[in-house]
């Protein structure tokens, strides 16, 4: 097995908690962003801001 020293260990840490907090903080709206760029189904009205808020 490969020894990693505590220097190396504490910057994959840092690492992997930093790619957590993308993953958190990113999923909803990258998810969102793409539900807007692709748009609904054929026959489907555009959706916007507004109506999901109204809806």
């Amino acid at each position: 097995m490969l020894a990693l020293t505590k220097e190396t260990k504490q910057r994959l840490q840092q690492l992997f908690r930093c790619g957590q907090t993308a993953i958190r903080w990113g999923f909803i709206p990258t998810v969102l962003y793409l539900g807007f760029k692709r748009g609904g189904d054929p026959g489907m009205p555009e959706p916007s801001l507004l109506s999901l808020l109204w809806g």
